[in-house]
């Protein structure tokens, strides 16, 4: 039988989901009314007339409907927490990465650490390249135990910490692909796009490009072998 741990949602919290929240919802739609006429008394709320359309529907069936419609809600939450909460199945050969229904495997010897960066898990290659990124919830210790029990390279910190730089437009130490794509990357930053944002990051990691985000500002280096 194949040694290996999966580290994700526990079965306990797969069960406080599937149950409480459709629950929640219900309880929610059944006092709509109440919750609406609260709403309307907060100044400039959003959405004001739909909480107005919600107090004027006069109708003994608004409960029902409202518990109904919360019900379903709350099952597509529960769908969607699924899909975007990190699965991390973990062997003594490979780890196999799924989120929003994406899969990915990496190879124990392709790997050269793996590491917290904040809430985000990071897998650096041989050459010190990211290889994957993605925000987790599971606490720092599990995570650690889990890949240290299969003798993955776990690490308390970026190994490579002392070796970013802060970029700024034309960046004399990047080559001009790089800033051209770190420009787009930083007005991404600026607008809120948090799609773009990782789609350039990834298309950044190809060229062996590293970044820390801190403060609104990127934190670059090259991986070695890049760009040299």
């Amino acid at each position: 039988m194949e040694n290996k741990t999966v580290v994700g949602l526990t079965m306990t919290d797969k069960l406080i989901l599937i149950i409480v929240t459709p629950i929640v919802g219900a309880l929610l739609g059944w006092f709509i009314k109440i919750i609406a006429s609260w709403l309307l008394k907060i100044p400039f709320i959003p959405f004001e007339p739909l909480w107005e359309w919600v107090v004027a529907w006069d109708s003994v069936w608004v409960p029902v409907i409202g518990a109904v419609v919360g019900i379903i809600a709350g099952v597509l939450f529960v769908f969607y927490a699924f899909s975007v909460i990190l699965k991390m199945t973990i062997t003594d050969q490979d780890v196999t990465l799924v989120y929003n229904d994406k899969e990915e495997k990496l190879q124990k010897k392709d790997i050269s650490a793996i590491f917290l960066d904040g809430k985000e898990i990071v897998f650096l290659g041989n050459h010190g390249q990211e290889l994957y990124r993605r925000e987790t919830d599971n606490k720092k210790q599990a995570i650690a135990e889990a890949f240290q029990q299969h003798f993955f390279p776990w690490k308390d910190e970026d190994p490579y910490a002392n070796q970013y730089h802060r970029w700024v437009p034309d960046h004399p130490d990047f080559p001009a692909a790089v800033n051209t794509l770190l420009a787009a990357r930083e007005r991404a930053i600026q607008e809120g796009n948090e799609k773009e944002i990782d789609i350039l990051r990834r298309d950044l990691a190809a060229e062996g490009v590293v970044i820390r985000d801190q403060d609104g500002h990127q934190y670059v280096r090259l991986a070695r072998g890049k760009h040299q």
